[in-house]
């Protein structure tokens, strides 16, 4: 059984094929007199006894599933249980101009392609200006610096003094008030020894005579370094090893802020005493202690 519903009125109708393929679909409603197209609330029921169905219900006491309502074209109400005849809708009243039109044919274009949408610009905000730092921050930040500042001239006192020296009577009396000294430059390998020699006294056999000279070859001032002695004997093994400080070979106590200028060489001459030490060889040696 096949059941269908006006679009309009909502009257529900029983139809069969022949007459839904007979104007394409469209039917009059007995109703509202209007047309609709009964394929589209078309429903399919199985055709069976109601009868049937209410005793199998009373027999298994179950009550029996309601039958979807069905309108007759008198528009009489359809009673539970009961299943009014209903009658045939006529395709032929249908005006032709609703039936029968077919839908014209559109002249065939090409495709239009639509263009793809384009993406909203993207706007580029300005982040929130940071607030001012403290007076407090600021003051802490330049302290800091000033401390460091100062941690490093102490730390570099003496290359700083070499390469300004202009700055060095400051630096020197700032250092008297801290206890310490501005040193001068101390490269050994900026220092040579020349024109060393090792002579026996005559007429004192215990006694030795050394001559050498210090030549200063940086470009800056230095302080005067230490010198080693090495005394070997006939075996070449050392029999005899002496520091000598500069106020030994010098003959005289350094003056305050006495250096070794730069490009200058300075002579020494000096006696020792061997009593134990037959030498007949040495070495010399420029070291900064």
């Amino acid at each position: 059984m096949l059941i269908t519903t006006c679009s309009h009125c909502l009257a529900r109708f029983r139809v069969s094929p022949q007459q839904l393929n007979a104007k394409q679909g469209q039917v009059r409603c007995g109703r509202c007199s209007k047309v609709f197209n009964g394929f589209v609330a078309l429903e399919r029921f199985p055709d069976d006894d109601t009868g049937g169905r209410l005793l199998a219900a009373q027999e298994t006491n179950v009550p029996p599933p309601p039958t979807p309502p069905v309108e007759s074209v008198d528009l009489e109400p359809v009673v539970e249980g009961e299943m009014p005849e209903i009658e045939t809708l006529d395709t032929d009243e249908i005006p032709a101009a609703v039936t029968a039109a077919a839908p014209p044919e559109l002249p065939s274009y090409p495709p239009r392609l639509r263009a793809a949408p384009q993406p909203a610009p993207l706007v580029l905000e300005e982040p929130p200006p940071k607030p001012p730092p403290s007076r407090a921050w600021a003051f802490g930040v330049v302290l800091l610096a000033f401390v460091l500042a100062l941690e490093l001239t102490y730390a570099y006192r003496g290359t700083i003094a070499q390469r300004y020296p202009a700055v060095r009577p400051t630096l020197e009396s700032a250092c008297a008030q801290l206890q310490c000294t501005v040193p001068w430059s101390r490269e050994e390998s900026l220092l040579k020894l020349e024109d060393s020699e090792l002579l026996e006294v005559p007429g004192k056999p215990s006694e030795i005579a050394l001559g050498a000279r210090i030549r200063n070859l940086a470009s800056v001032a230095q302080d005067y370094p230490h010198l080693e002695l090495t005394l070997t004997d006939i075996s070449g093994q050392a029999a005899m090893r002496r520091v000598l400080r500069p106020t030994d070979y010098l003959g005289r106590p350094l003056v305050q802020g006495e250096v070794l200028p730069p490009g200058v060489e300075v002579a020494l001459q000096l006696r020792l005493e061997t009593p134990r030490v037959k030498a007949t060889g040495y070495e010399l040696l420029l070291f900064y202690p």
